[in-house]
């Protein structure tokens, strides 16, 4: 009589990288965390790679998430790329063997994606194209649908000519590829010796990022229709500063963060400091938009889970041309 082979039991426990408090990346360690079977609604993921995101650098140093609001050992990190592995009942258009990208909103239980399995809402997970790898889906969704929502909010008013500030930064350079398919004018405030990879991402102008406010005062004498900021600080006032009367500025930087100040205004613009939030129907957008080649899904640096912290001083020197990615 041959007996039918065992189905393996669910994990009950998933190695991850946690803080057991706010600090420098050497708080940053490897632990075996308790993980409880999905609910109804949710989908066990076998995690293959976890994108290092800017934001995950300010949580861990304690900027994002009061210390009385913090529940330790924390896990960050906001997307990830994976496999199905089981899913709850009521789960439909998803099985066992699904390709499937996600964004999280870390803060609401601070569980995040850095580790090796994750349960997560079904309707937060979109299939990965054929032709792309997990790890290039892993860079997507969060930088994806911040610049996407950022674009959604600068063109509000029917904008034409975009100023982006910090557009080779991993939500620049989505936002730069975005705001060209869409056919608006992009000027970039970067490098000039990057004007080559700005133009490649589909920027009409590169002005020095250094000194750019008599450029494109120059070029748009009435100033830019939108403004999207990345940088925060003294160069988002100047770029505040060049959208014209009633147009748009956009950023990503909270005020929290950005100790410059609040902007001030008697010339009617719409000022909007964007909250990301999750959105599947657009990471599908996205997704498909990557695998054909539209949205940049470089990956420069890989680390196993276990460096994290590793990951996260890469991270912080900048400069990148891709990604950095953690593989658990």
């Amino acid at each position: 009589m041959t007996t039918a082979p065992a189905t393996p039991s669910a994990p009950t426990t998933t190695r991850a990288a946690v803080i057991n408090a706010y600090g420098k990346p050497d708080q940053l360690v490897p632990a075996d965390v308790p993980l409880t079977a999905p609910t109804q609604t949710q989908v066990l993921v076998d995690v293959a790679a976890v994108t290092v995101n800017p934001v995950d650098l300010t949580t861990r140093a304690g900027g994002s998430i009061p210390e009385k609001d913090a529940r330790f050992p924390m896990v960050l990190g906001w997307d990830m790329a994976g496999t199905v592995l089981t899913t709850g009942a009521a789960v439909a258009g998803l099985q066992a063997g699904d390709r499937v990208a996600a964004m999280v909103f870390q803060p609401i239980d601070q569980h995040g994606t850095y580790a090796k399995y994750v349960n997560l809402d079904a309707t937060l997970l979109a299939k990965v194209p054929d032709e792309l790898t997990l790890q290039q889906a892993a860079t997507v969704p969060l930088a994806g649908l911040t610049a996407s929502q950022l674009l959604d909010e600068a063109r509000g008013g029917g904008a034409r000519s975009l100023l982006v500030t910090g557009p080779l930064g991993a939500v620049g350079r989505h936002v730069v590829a975005l705001a060209a398919q869409a056919g608006l004018e992009v000027i970039g405030a970067a490098a000039l010796e990057r004007a080559d990879d700005l133009r490649a991402l589909g920027a009409a102008l590169t002005v020095g990022r250094s000194a750019f406010t008599h450029v494109v005062r120059a070029r748009y004498p009435s100033g830019v229709d939108a403004a999207i900021d990345l940088v925060g600080g003294t160069i988002a006032h100047d770029a505040f500063g060049l959208v014209r009367d009633g147009g748009r500025y956009v950023t990503a930087v909270p005020p929290y963060v950005d100790p410059s100040g609040r902007f001030e205004s008697e010339r009617d613009i719409n000022l909007h400091v964007l909250t990301v939030h999750p959105d599947t129907g657009r990471l599908r957008e996205l997704l498909a938009l990557a695998s054909q080649g539209v949205l940049s899904t470089a990956v420069e640096f890989t680390y196993p889970l276990g460096n994290a912290a590793e990951a996260h001083r890469r991270q912080a020197v900048g400069g990148l041309k891709g990604r950095v990615v953690l593989v658990p």
